[in-house]
């Protein structure tokens, strides 16, 4: 049987000819299914700049999904154009990519699902006034991630100066160096219902608009409520494949949270990985995407 869809993997730091560490647990699960080819490219040293390296060498063409580390914008059209050069297909192209990877890119067409938000792109200096006023709690993030591992403050308010906050905004940047995404965000900071001191969050996988995952995000307990009825409101976003993350309110509702790219987003803690890739496959074939019998 011919491969029909490649997933590319990011290879060990090592041994360009293995798989990640952090990824094996997903490769075990793909390499069962005949219906995928298998390949792997040096992340770590097209990341740090250096020149892109495919295992193994020679590959068909054809449709091609990412399973790996997060890339700058830059990176990852560096990476669909070299893989369409050999004749593969990311499944989304650069555009599609930002268009879930960067959260502001998707925010009007859910804005009636998530707290309010305000994007200030790089160099544009922020309103710190107009932020206060409409947020009473706001949260900091770039276009993609906030800090984690540090003391940087949870969420601010208006006590709060303009000063603190310009020197705040700074010192997330400096956290964030080189994962730094085009910007400033904030974003309402809201509350979250918590169950044994844990949150209940989902993430769903949707590939060409439809739902094919939605798992707990949290380690939270069996006996907790499911977005179902809520994931199933919201708009088709820009992109053929892309996750958006749900989480339950101190009152009962649901917020979308966040949304990414399916290539670059991780599988949810517990997550039947089998079930993954089974569900992508056949989505996949039931889309007649281009290359497939």
């Amino acid at each position: 049987m011919s491969h029909r869809c490649t997933i590319l993997y990011p290879a060990d730091f090592f041994d360009l000819k293995k798989v990640d560490e952090d990824y094996e647990y997903e490769y075990r699960e793909a390499v069962q299914f005949p219906e995928f080819q298998i390949l792997f490219y040096n992340y770590d040293e097209f990341a740090a700049g250096g020149k892109l390296r495919f295992y193994p060498g020679d590959f068909e063409g054809g449709l091609c999904v990412y399973r790996g580390w997060m890339l700058q914008p830059s990176a990852y059209e560096e990476l669909y154009r070299s893989l369409a050069g050999r004749g593969l297909r990311l499944i989304n192209t650069p555009d599609e990519y930002e268009n879930c990877h960067e959260f502001p890119n998707s925010y009007d067409l859910l804005q009636t699902f998530t707290p309010g938000m305000m994007a200030y792109p790089m160099g544009e200096a922020v309103d710190w006034r107009a932020v206060k006023e409409r947020f009473g709690r706001f949260m900091m993030k770039d276009y993609v991630k906030s800090v984690k591992g540090s003391d940087f403050p949870v969420y601010f308010d208006h006590t709060y100066t303009d000063e603190e906050m310009d020197r705040y905004a700074a010192e997330f940047i400096r956290l964030r160096d080189r994962l730094f995404v085009k910007g400033i965000v904030l974003k309402e900071f809201v509350d979250l219902k918590k169950t044994d001191h844990a949150t209940n969050e989902y993430r769903a996988f949707y590939l060409y608009g439809k739902r094919i995952t939605l798992s707990k995000n949290s380690n939270q307990k069996r006996d907790v409520p499911v977005p179902e009825a809520f994931a199933g409101q919201l708009p088709r976003l820009n992109s053929n494949f892309y996750t958006v993350d749900f989480a339950e309110l101190a009152d009962g509702s649901w917020i979308v949270v966040e949304t990414g790219d399916g290539q670059v987003s991780g599988l949810s803690p517990g997550q039947y990985v089998f079930k993954f890739y089974e569900e992508l496959l056949r989505g996949i074939v039931e889309e007649g995407t281009e290359g497939w019998e």
